[in-house]
C-alpha cells in the first residue's frame, strides 16, 4: 500500500511507471498454465502430484489445485519467482529437490515456468495479470532467530521531530513499546507517534497517524518494523507498518470500519493479526496487505492479540473474558483458555513459547502452559484491575493496573519490585531492550521511565511535545539558568574543599591510632588465648600426676596389707601348733582312758558270759542272758569310744605335723612384703612430690593468664575509646564532605545539564532546518 504521504508528483509518476508496464505486458506473448506449464508438470510430476496421490498435499494437474499449494503453503507467488517454491525445488537450490532422485528438468522448461511466474502465473490466454506488488523492504526474518538483528538494531536515522499535532492537550496513553534490541521507546500520542531514546530520552523521530487515535503499538522481533494500530471508533481502523530507520510506511492492512483496538506483526513479518469492536480477528499478508483468514468465535471487542515468538500460535482475549490460542499459519483452534471472570486487557508469551501470561480486569495475571492449557500461575496483580503485563527475556514480569502502580515479579510470580504511583490509572507498560529500564503510562497522559534496580525515576516523558522553536527557546532559557547556576556553585567549591582536608587527615589519623590498637589488641588476645592453653595444659599436667599419685597409695595400702597378712600368719602358725600339741596330749589321754575302760568292762563282760553258761534254770538263763546282752552292747559302745578315740589322736597328730610346716614356711614370706611396703612407700613419695611440682607449675600459668587478660581488657579498652574517636573524625569528615557534595552535586548536574542542553539545541537547531521542508508534507498528510 502507498503512503499517505506522498507528493502528488510521486503519485503520478508511479501511476505512469504502472501503466507502462501494464501495456508492456499485454504486448508480450502471454505464457499461461494451461499452454505451456501443464504439460510439463503431467509430463514431470504427474506421477506423484495428481488428484488421487497429491503428495505433501500439492495437486499440479489443475491451475486451482498449482495455485493453492500443498501442506506446506502456497508454492507459487504470482510475479515474484525468487518467492516461488516451486521454482526453488525445480531448480534444486532447496529440498526436497524435484522431480526426487533424478537429475533436473531440461533448463528450457524450467525457464518456460520462470517466464509463467514473472508473468503473473495466468491461467490462460484470456486471463489478466495480477502479479502482487512488492513490499517497500524485505520483512520475511527467520522466526527461529527470535528477531535478533544480525548487524547494528534499528534506530532512527533523520527522521522529523517536528510534532504532527503541535499544541495537542496530552490525553490517556493507553500504547507504548520498546524495541526489543535498541535503546528505542514508541509513545502513542494524539495523531502522533513519539520515539524517544531511552538512554538519555532523546526525540529521536515522530511518525503521523492522521488516521486518527493510537490503540496499540507493537514493534517486530527484530526491531526494524514499527506496527501502529488504531483509528476512529465507528468509522475506521488501520494498521501501518512503519520501517523504524526511515519512518517509511512499509505497510498499510485492514481498512476496518471500526477502530484496531489490538494487533501484532508475526515473528517472520508476514503476517499482521488484527481486531477491535467487531469482534473479528483478522490475519492479513503484510506483503501486499491481501486478507488470509478470518476468526469469528469472540463474542466481544477484541482487546488483546499477540503472535508466539515461533510464530506458530497466535492468542486472542476480548472484553467478555474470552482466551484463546490460534494456530498462526491456519487460524484453526488450539486452546481455549478458561479461567478469568472479567475483560481480557493484555496478552504475552514468553520467549520460548511455551507459557502465555493474559492480564484481566478480574486483577490477576494468568501464566498458561501450552501442552493442555492449564493455569500454571495465578498473581494477583492490580486487585482493582490489571491493565498490561510484558514477559522480560529473562522470564520476569511488567505489569500495569487500575491501582496506579507498575510492578515487577519474579518468574515464579513473586513481587520483585513496585514503583512510586501514578496520579490516575496506569495503562500501558514496556520494558526496555536491556530491561534495566521500565516505561509505564496512566490515564491524564503522563510517560515515566524507572531504574528497574532501585525503582528511581529517571525521567518522565511527553505524548505531546511543543514544536521545535519552542523547545529551542525553553532549551536556550534553561541553559542560560543552568548555566548561571553552575558559576554560582562551582565558586562556591574553594573554600568547601580546602574545609575538607584537615578533617580528612583527622580522620586519617584516628584510623591509623585505631588500626595499631586493633592489632595490639589481636596481638594480646592471641596471648591470652595461648596463655589459656598453657593453664590448660598443666591442669591437665596436674591432674594425671594426681591420678598416679593415688595409684602409688593404693599400691602402698596393698603393700602395708599383705605385710600384715604375712607377720600375722607367722603368729597363727605358732598358736597353731601349740593347740596342735595341746589336741595331741589330750587325744592320747582319751585313748588311755577309753583303753582303761574297756580292759574294765571286759571282766564284767566275761562274767556274763560265765553266768550264763552256769544258769540252772530257765528264769536264771534268762537273766544272764539279758544281762549277757547288756554287757554285750556296753562293750560295743566302748570299743566305739576306743575307735574314736583313736582317730581322734591319729587327726591330732596330723594336725600337728600341719601345725609345724605352716609355723616353718610362715616367716618366709614376711621379708619380700615387708621389701614391696617399703618400695610403695617411695613410689607414692615421689608422686606427690611430682603433683605439688606440677601444682606450683599451674599456680604461676595462673597468674600469667590472668596478667594477659587483664592487659587484654586494657587494649580493648583502648580501642573502644580510639573507635570513639574515629567515629567522632568520620562523622566530622562526613559533614565537611557533606557541606561540599550538598554544592558540588548541585553544581556538576547543573554543568552536565548545561551539556546535554548544548548538545540537545545543537540537535534542534538541526532539526529545525531539516523540518521546514517537511512542513508542507505533513500538513498534506493530515486528514
Amino acid at each position: 500500500m502507498r503512503s499517505r504521504t506522498q507528493s502528488a508528483p510521486l503519485l503520478a509518476l508511479l501511476a505512469l511507471g504502472a501503466a507502462t508496464t501494464a501495456g508492456a505486458e499485454e504486448g508480450a506473448a502471454k505464457i499461461t498454465f494451461m499452454d505451456q506449464v501443464s504439460p510439463i508438470f503431467r509430463n514431470h510430476c504427474g506421477s506423484c502430484h495428481n488428484p488421487d496421490k497429491a503428495k505433501g498435499g500439492l495437486n499440479l494437474e489443475t491451475f486451482g489445485g498449482t495455485m493453492q499449494g500443498g501442506g506446506s503453503g502456497a508454492v507459487v507467488e504470482p510475479g515474484d519467482p525468487d518467492s516461488s517454491t516451486l521454482l526453488a525445488v525445480i531448480l534444486h537450490t532447496e529440498e526436497p529437490k524435484m522431480p526426487p532422485n533424478s537429475a533436473r528438468i531440461p533448463d528450457a522448461e524450467i525457464e518456460v515456468i520462470k517466464k509463467w511466474i514473472e508473468g503473473g502465473a495466468l491461467e490462460s490466454s484470456g486471463s489478466k495479470v495480477a502479479a502482487k506488488a512488492k513490499p517497500k523492504m524485505e520483512l520475511k526474518l527467520d522466526p527461529n532467530a527470535l528477531g535478533k538483528p544480525a548487524g547494528e538494531p534499528a534506530m532512527p536515522g533523520n527522521l522529523a521531530v517536528e510534532p504532527f499535532t503541535p499544541g495537542a492537550r496530552p490525553g490517556a496513553v493507553v500504547a507504548l513499546a520498546a524495541s526489543p534490541w535498541a535503546p528505542l521507546l514508541a509513545v502513542g500520542g494524539h495523531k502522533q507517534v513519539l520515539l524517544y531514546r531511552t538512554t538519555d530520552q532523546h526525540l529521536m523521530g515522530v511518525l503521523p497517524f492522521p488516521e486518527g487515535t493510537i490503540h496499540v503499538l507493537k514493534f517486530s522481533r527484530g526491531g526494524d518494523v514499527l506496527l501502529v494500530g488504531g483509528g476512529r471508533g465507528g468509522q475506521s481502523g488501520i494498521a501501518v507498518g512503519f520501517d523504524v530507520k526511515t519512518g517509511e510506511r512499509v505497510f498499510e492492512v485492514g481498512r476496518e470500519y471500526d477502530a484496531v483496538l489490538a494487533a501484532d506483526v508475526s515473528p517472520d513479518q508476514s503476517q499482521v493479526a488484527l481486531g477491535g469492536p467487531g469482534r473479528i480477528v483478522r490475519v492479513y499478508s503484510t506483503a501486499d496487505g491481501s486478507p488470509l483468514y478470518e476468526i469469528k468465535k469472540h463474542t466481544e471487542w477484541i482487546t488483546a492479540i499477540e503472535f508466539s515468538p515461533d510464530g506458530v500460535l497466535l492468542a486472542t482475549g476480548d472484553r467478555n473474558n474470552g482466551l484463546l490460542v490460534w494456530e498462526a499459519e491456519t487460524g484453526r483452534e488450539y486452546l481455549e483458555l478458561r479461567g478469568h471472570t472479567g475483560s481480557i486487557t493484555d496478552v504475552s508469551w514468553r520467549l520460548d513459547s511455551n507459557v502465555l501470561a493474559s492480564s484481566s480486569e478480574d486483577g490477576t495475571v494468568k501464566l498458561w502452559e501450552m501442552n493442555e492449557g492449564k493455569a500454571i500461575k495465578n498473581i494477583a496483580a492490580h486487585p482493582p484491575g490489571t491493565a498490561a503485563v510484558q514477559f522480560a527475556k529473562d522470564g520476569r514480569l511488567a505489569t500495569a493496573g487500575r491501582d496506579r502502580v507498575v510492578r515487577i515479579w519474579d518468574a515464579n510470580g513473586g513481587k520483585q519490585t513496585e514503583l512510586e504511583p501514578f496520579g490516575d490509572l496506569a495503562l500501558a507498560v514496556a520494558l526496555t531492550h536491556d530491561e534495566s529500564a521500565v516505561a509505564g503510562s496512566d490515564w491524564s497522559g503522563a510517560i515515566r521511565l524507572w531504574d528497574v534496580k532501585d525503582g528511581r525515576r529517571l525521567a518522565s516523558l511527553t505524548p505531546a511535545p511543543a514544536p521545535i522553536a519552542v523547545r529551542i527557546d525553553l532549551a536556550q532559557k534553561e541553559l542560560a539558568a543552568v548555566t548561571a547556576e553552575a558559576e554560582a556553585l562551582t565558586k562556591e567549591l574553594p573554600a568547601l574543599q580546602a574545609a575538607v582536608v584537615p578533617v580528612v587527615e583527622a580522620q586519617s589519623q584516628a584510623q591509623q591510632a585505631l588500626t595499631a590498637a586493633e592489632a595490639a589488641s589481636a596481638q594480646q588476645a592471641a596471648l591470652v588465648v595461648e596463655r589459656e592453653a598453657a593453664v590448660n595444659a598443666k591442669a591437665a599436667a596436674v591432674a594425671d600426676a594426681a591420678a598416679t599419685a593415688q595409684a602409688a597409695e593404693q599400691l602402698a595400702a596393698q603393700a602395708r596389707e599383705a605385710q600384715a597378712a604375712a607377720e600375722k600368719a607367722v603368729a597363727d602358725a605358732d598358736a597353731a601348733g601349740t593347740a596342735a600339741a595341746a589336741a595331741l596330749e589330750a587325744s592320747k589321754a582319751a585313748v588311755a582312758k577309753a583303753l582303761a575302760d574297756k580292759a574294765a568292762h571286759d571282766a564284767a563282760l566275761a562274767a556274763s558270759a560265765e553266768a550264763l553258761a552256769n544258769a540252772a534254770d530257765p528264769d536264771a538263763a534268762t537273766a544272764a542272758a539279758e544281762e549277757l546282752g547288756r554287757q554285750t552292747q556296753k562293750a560295743g559302745e566302748l570299743l566305739q569310744a576306743l575307735a574314736a578315740a583313736g582317730t581322734g589322736r591319729s587327726a591330732a597328730a596330723a594336725s600337728v605335723k600341719q601345725a609345724a610346716a605352716a609355723k616353718a614356711a610362715a616367716p618366709q614370706a614376711v621379708p619380700p612384703t615387708q621389701l614391696r611396703t617399703r618400695a610403695a612407700a617411695l613410689g607414692h613419695a615421689a608422686a606427690v612430690a611430682v603433683v605439688q611440682g606440677l601444682e606450683a607449675q599451674k599456680a604461676e600459668a595462673d597468674k600469667s593468664l590472668a596478667d594477659a587478660r587483664a592487659a587484654a581488657q586494657s587494649a580493648v579498652a583502648v580501642v573502644a575509646d580510639l573507635k570513639a574517636k574515629l567515629d567522632q573524625a568520620t562523622a566530622a569528615r562526613t559533614a565537611a564532605e557533606k557541606i561540599l557534595a550538598d554544592k558540588a552535586n548541585p553544581a556538576a548536574a547543573a554543568q552536565v545539564r548545561a551539556q546535554a542542553l548544548k548538545v540537545e539545541l545543537e540537535l534542534l537547531d538541526k532539526e529545525k532546518e531539516r523540518a521546514a521542508p517537511a512542513k508542507d508534507g505533513l500538513a498534506a498528510a493530515a486528514p
